[in-house]
């Protein structure tokens, strides 16, 4: 069985920014920052969100921008 040298696969993360893993010739593993990371995680909320907004104007749900606008101001208590 090989050794994995931590070292090596840090140097390879911080040049690259994310490594593959293979096991068996099989893509088994990534490894990458934590920063990247949560960029990934935050990416894919914001494209669930984006979809299910979409979704939404679709089906006749969604409301115009200056009423969307109005309810934000009104919450947060400012006016732009």
């Amino acid at each position: 069985m090989q050794q994995i040298n931590l070292k090596e696969i840090e140097t390879a993360v911080n040049q690259y920014g994310e490594i593959v893993l293979s096991k068996n010739n099989k893509n088994d593993f990534v490894v990458m920052s934590m920063e990247e990371y949560n960029k990934n995680i935050l990416r894919k909320k914001i494209i669930k969100a984006l979809k299910e907004s979409e979704q939404e104007i679709e089906n006749g749900d969604g409301i115009e921008s200056d009423e969307a606008f109005k309810k934000l101001r009104q919450k947060y208590g400012y006016e732009i």
